[in-house]
């Protein structure tokens, strides 16, 4: 019922409005062909009547657009209505319990050692739902690949890799891994570790083991 009577209200005071204006301009101009004024008239009437709408019902037609802390509703009952939430992808009893426990470890027997110093230079490190085809872990940090090597005395069967997977572009979706060729096969799902490509990172982005030297 509400509804209805302020969609009356609107188109009554739009089209009072509209005609009421019309007539003075008509009478001061008749350079103004009656096909355009109407169609003009017409159009005024439908923008004005929405406009009323809206603001008799507290709607706002940009509620659509993303949202930073609340947004105010100066037509509103509730001038502070909260941002929709984010997305937070649900955690399982396996990623809450490594996350809970620092000394837990998910990788391989040749990829623990690089783990364990992750989670001890206290980087933001997850553990990501197993699957023979995705990491094992995923680590918020950019590698030093030189360092990486010459740190852990790595073999040749742990490789650290760049790349891309393309979709509509070359370059979507960067990703970097430190890669454990002697698991693959025996166990897939614990030879990955996922960290930052370099078009993800920023200035603040923690390096893995350590910086390179200034100026690289």
């Amino acid at each position: 019922m509400r509804s209805l009577l302020a969609a009356l209200v609107s188109v009554a005071v739009s089209f009072a409005v509209v005609i009421a204006a019309g007539f003075q301009i008509h009478e001061k101009t008749q350079s103004i062909p009656d096909s355009v004024f109407g169609f003009a008239a017409a159009s005024s009437i439908a923008i004005l009547a929405g406009g009323l709408y809206c603001l008799f019902m507290g709607i706002a037609p940009w509620k659509h657009l993303p949202a930073k802390g609340t947004y105010p509703l100066p037509w509103s009952g509730n001038r502070n209505l909260p941002a929709p939430p984010s997305y937070v992808r649900p955690q399982t009893p396996a990623q809450i319990a490594y996350a809970e426990d620092a000394a837990a470890l998910a990788t391989c027997e040749h990829l623990q050692g690089i783990e364990r110093s992750m989670r001890a230079a206290g980087l933001a490190v997850r553990l990501e739902k197993q699957s023979v085809h995705g990491p094992t872990i995923s680590a918020t940090c950019r590698i030093n690949q030189a360092e990486l090597i010459r740190y852990f005395n790595l073999p040749d069967w742990i490789s650290y890799r760049e790349g891309y997977q393309p979709e509509r572009s070359p370059w979507d979706n960067p990703r970097a891994d430190i890669f454990c060729g002697e698991c693959v096969k025996k166990d897939p799902g614990r030879c990955d570790i996922l960290a930052l490509h370099p078009d993800e990172c920023g200035p603040d982005t923690p390096w893995f083991p350590s910086p390179p030297p200034a100026g690289q």
